[in-house]
């Protein structure tokens, strides 16, 4: 018939196994929660990097219009140096 004894090395193994296993699932659970954490790029830089891109194309603006005073202060000074030589 079915002895007593042999189920009590069974509880004997569980006893043990079972909290290993959930210090085992704890500790494995918070190392992937703070992976993907540091993986996300936190919302400062996101903003930092959109503060960049804006001034990027302002910068860009301002040179294309200093380039377009430039020709004009250019076609000025010829303008004038044609006048006055005439």
């Amino acid at each position: 018939m079915f002895d007593l004894r042999m189920v009590i090395p069974i509880f004997g193994i569980l006893l043990v196994m079972i909290p290993v296993t959930g210090l085992t699932v704890g500790l494995l659970a918070k190392t992937l929660a703070k992976v993907r954490r540091d993986a996300e790029p936190p919302a400062e830089i996101e903003k930092l990097t959109e503060q960049v891109a804006l001034l990027q194309e302002e910068v860009e603006s301002l040179s294309h219009e200093m380039k377009e005073l430039k020709a004009a202060q250019d076609f000025d000074r010829k303008l004038l140096g044609k006048a006055v030589s005439r």
